[in-house]
């Protein structure tokens, strides 16, 4: 099959010659404010024809540029709370040097009063609850803890000495934040230590939530976890605070030990 040439057509060249001319004169005689207003209209166009041709892989590009990926981990979390029955350290007071403790109210008040008092808290539980940006498959792989620590707080040790302590959840993990090597270590119901499990997340399926309780022995220490997770084969990792540490305290540099009501209490 042989391809035949175009046939030649007249050409139109003196007829698009006397057309420019008569555009550039018209330009010439244009005030600076409707050639403003000419330039801004032409640009206008141009950037609605290019993404309307590009479409989503403009989109996609520019959300890898800005850090924003369409498929990702989401985690959800507040501040961690104290725990009741551990406590509080007041640095440098004693007991007489604290406003009453609230004798009614839940755990919300009591750690609220705590911290109005500059009180460290003994132990903290960080809940936290993750889910996918899409129906990509999330893969959470593990957790680390990175802790600071130093001597512990000097002061009153105060806590609930009537606090029943709480339950055991199969989703509960822990970390002894002034151990040698702090690890996140998951524990069933009854305490016993389980292998690190690894979740996975869709948006189409209910999220996961488990909690993280962490304490020190003998040393304040700041703390905050490192979430490492992958979506289609790529890794990436979440901390937890964005910024700053978490803080918490040892009691054994006590000065003594209550109870919310005052009674002395023996460690």
């Amino acid at each position: 099959m042989t391809q035949e040439d175009p046939a030649e057509t007249p050409s139109d060249s003196p007829h698009r010659t006397g057309l420019r001319a008569k555009a550039r004169l018209w330009w010439q005689h244009q005030s600076a404010s409707i050639k403003g207003l000419v330039i801004s209209v032409v640009a206008g166009v141009t950037v609605f024809t290019v993404t309307q041709w590009l479409g989503p892989s403009l989109v996609h590009v520019v959300q890898n540029l800005a850090g924003r990926e369409e498929h990702g981990l989401i985690i959800d979390y507040d501040e961690p709370s104290a725990s009741r029955e551990s406590g509080w350290v007041f640095q440098g007071k004693t007991f007489a040097d604290l406003a009453p403790p609230p004798a009614q109210g839940g755990d919300d008040t009591l750690n609220r009063w705590a911290r109005q008092a500059g009180g460290t808290p003994v132990s903290q539980t960080l809940a936290l609850d993750l889910r996918a940006k899409s129906d990509n498959t999330v893969i959470i792989k593990r957790l680390n803890a990175h802790t600071v620590c130093r001597h512990s707080t000097v002061g009153v040790h105060v806590r609930d000495n009537e606090s029943a302590g709480h339950m055991l959840t199969v989703r509960e993990a822990f970390v002894q934040a002034d151990a040698e090597s702090p690890e996140v270590v998951f524990h069933d119901e009854n305490g016993n230590r389980l292998e690190a499990p690894q979740f996975t997340v869709k948006r189409s399926e209910q999220p996961e939530y488990f909690s993280v309780t962490v304490d020190a022995s003998s040393h304040q220490c700041d703390w905050s976890l490192t979430v490492h997770w992958s979506v289609d084969g790529k890794h990436h990792t979440t901390r937890i605070p964005d910024k700053g540490q978490y803080v918490l305290t040892g009691i054994n540099a006590a000065t003594e030990h209550r109870g919310t009501e005052g009674e002395l209490l023996v460690e």
